[in-house]
């Protein structure tokens, strides 16, 4: 008896604490030109949907070069991006959005940023800073 109350008292104790991932998870990485951060809020108890924060920094010198550009994020659980964007006079973009996704993220996943600008494209890993 005491075999079987111990057996359930211990499964229990392992249900009970299972840690969830904390709210944002935070996501960096940096390129030779880049540097990105991106912030997850993961709504799916109101649905399929995530609420991100992005922020890319140029690191060049010339912001003012950049001009116009675009980024996609590649994600295990689906891919957003902008088009058609720029840099602010201290070279930096920030973006708030919203939308589906088929899964939540997890601090364990891997993001991948690609940015094109003029005729360059940078591709990197994002990964969970935790």
């Amino acid at each position: 008896m005491k075999k079987i109350f111990f057996i359930v008292f211990t499964m229990f104790l392992m249900c009970g604490c299972q840690a969830k991932d904390k709210e944002p998870l935070v996501f960096k990485g940096k390129s030779e030109n880049w540097s990105v951060e991106e912030k997850v809020y993961s709504n799916l108890d109101k649905g399929n949907e995530e609420n991100k924060k992005i922020i890319l920094e140029y690191k060049g010198n010339d912001v003012k070069s950049v001009g116009d550009f675009e980024f996609k994020v590649e994600a295990p659980n689906g891919q957003w991006g902008i088009a058609d964007i720029q840099l602010n006079d201290k070279g930096v973009f920030m973006n708030d959005s919203k939308g589906p996704v088929s899964r939540k993220i997890f601090k364990s996943d891997e993001l991948t940023i690609i940015i094109n600008w003029k005729d360059k494209t940078e591709s990197f890993p994002l990964k969970n800073i935790e």
